[in-house]
């Protein structure tokens, strides 16, 4: 099965909550990969993201050495796709 009958099914079925409000990074200080809840993510006018609360690491409490996880990145581009990051005004 592919990625849109997948999708597909879950909406279906019942059990499909949508898009969760997390996203995976990696610390390039400690190298730890983790999983961050935000409340609200959006595009800047600059093009970059940004996350209400700021990501940081639980391990080393790094802010600045954040980079998405290959996961974290599929996801961030799977929702600027979609239309479910908005622009700040």
């Amino acid at each position: 099965m592919g990625k849109f009958s997948d999708e597909t099914r879950k909406k279906f079925s019942g059990n499909y909550k949508g898009p969760t409000k997390d996203v995976e990074f990696s610390c390039g200080n400690c190298l730890n990969i983790f999983t961050f809840v935000y409340t609200d993510i959006y595009l800047k006018t600059s093009g970059d993201i940004e996350f209400v609360p700021e990501p940081a690491c639980p391990n080393c409490g790094a802010t600045e050495e954040l980079i998405f996880s290959d996961y974290g990145q599929e996801k961030i581009e799977n929702m600027l796709f979609s239309g479910q990051i908005r622009k700040a005004r």
